[in-house]
């Protein structure tokens, strides 16, 4: 069981979870690119005797260096992020080791926002943003983000039902 399903109110259910879109990887792949490209650095060339003596374990040291990096960086990326809505609340988890949670009760949101890049569009990611009175939480590179406002609007109207019935 998660950090969020041991944490549901009574009666509480999630009703969505939003997926993070590829994209948030793009630069940690790259960097994994990289550290493959470092394995054809010219270091034979070099004037330093050391190096030229012992090129491949230079190569192989320096892409170790950048998948490391690139590793380090996709878990930063991700960071144990999830986005969830209940049928009460709008929850955002973060963190592996230290974690953060921000919970917004669905009953105080007035306004959800979103928005889409042209590249946005084109690979189906975007950023939904929640008003509630002076705050607003944006949540980034969601995976079909009008699903995911029309998901929060759902459950608003919903509250908004049942109070008024």
């Amino acid at each position: 069981m998660g950090f969020i399903e041991s944490n549901l109110m009574k009666d509480e259910q999630v009703t969505f979870e939003a997926q993070f879109h590829p994209v948030v990887y793009w630069g940690p792949i790259l960097l994994f690119i990289l550290g493959f490209a470092s394995l054809l650095l010219p270091i034979e060339q070099l004037q330093n005797q050391w190096l030229t003596e012992h090129a491949w374990a230079t190569r192989i040291g320096l892409m170790s260096f950048i998948w490391i990096i690139a590793l380090i960086r996709a878990i930063e990326v991700h960071g144990g992020k999830r986005y969830v809505v209940t049928n009460r609340r709008l929850i955002f988890k973060r963190g592996i080791v230290r974690r953060r949670s921000h919970e917004l009760l669905l009953r105080k949101c007035e306004g959800v926002q979103t928005e889409q890049s042209i590249l946005g569009r084109i690979l189906g990611y975007g950023s939904v943003s929640v008003t509630t009175g002076e705050v607003t939480n944006t949540y980034d590179y969601i995976r079909n983000p009008m699903r995911f406002s029309t998901m929060i609007n759902q459950m608003i109207d919903g509250l908004t039902r049942d109070k008024a019935e």
